[in-house]
């Protein structure tokens, strides 16, 4: 007899070499039963005790976190003081030639808010290693540092997007 279809010769020689290997001895297969040290974890992480129901945040964060708004805060002022000399120059250096005075007195300007920019987002980077900690510790249950950074991070993040916005706003009055 000869087969005409090369897919049904195929499976002909598929389908008895792939039953067979149901066949085979199961001796040498590890068991998925539950083992000992399954149920012993188990039982650890049952006996932990309950969480205090006023988790309190770590002794001295709440001051390190109000120096870090605070510095965000003298920053963000420090812009708001130079933002209204700085609408001016970019306002005047509407359509002027790059490298005009008008244009550098612009760029100067702009740069002032960038750089007061900047000292506002230095906070950041300490929230980041403070986040970095809380995480670990509210990995165990205590979250209460990691909303509170959280919570700053939020502040001053908007801080810097509020003072982003602004920066290139003027940037494009005058870029052309």
């Amino acid at each position: 007899m000869v087969m005409r279809n090369p897919t049904v010769a195929l499976l002909a020689l598929l389908c008895p070499t792939l039953l067979l290997g149901g066949c085979a001895n199961r001796d040498g297969f590890p068991s998925l039963a539950r083992r000992p040290a399954e149920d012993a974890y188990g039982a650890a992480r049952a006996a932990q005790p309950a969480a205090p129901a006023q988790p309190a945040i770590t002794q001295g964060l709440e001051t390190r976190l109000s120096a870090l708004r605070n510095t965000a805060n003298d920053a963000h002022a420090r812009f708001l003081a130079r933002q209204d000399a700085a609408t001016r120059a970019a306002n005047a250096a509407r359509g002027a030639a790059p490298g005009s005075e008008n244009w550098s007195v612009a760029s100067i300007a702009v740069a002032g808010l960038e750089s007061a920019r900047a000292q506002a987002a230095m906070p950041l980077a300490d929230l980041d290693r403070l986040e970095s900690e809380a995480s670990n510790r509210a990995a165990l249950g205590d979250e209460a540092d990691l909303e509170a950074i959280n919570a700053a991070r939020i502040e001053v993040e908007s801080l810097v997007e509020a003072e982003t916005k602004v920066i290139d706003s003027l940037l494009t009055r005058f870029a052309g």
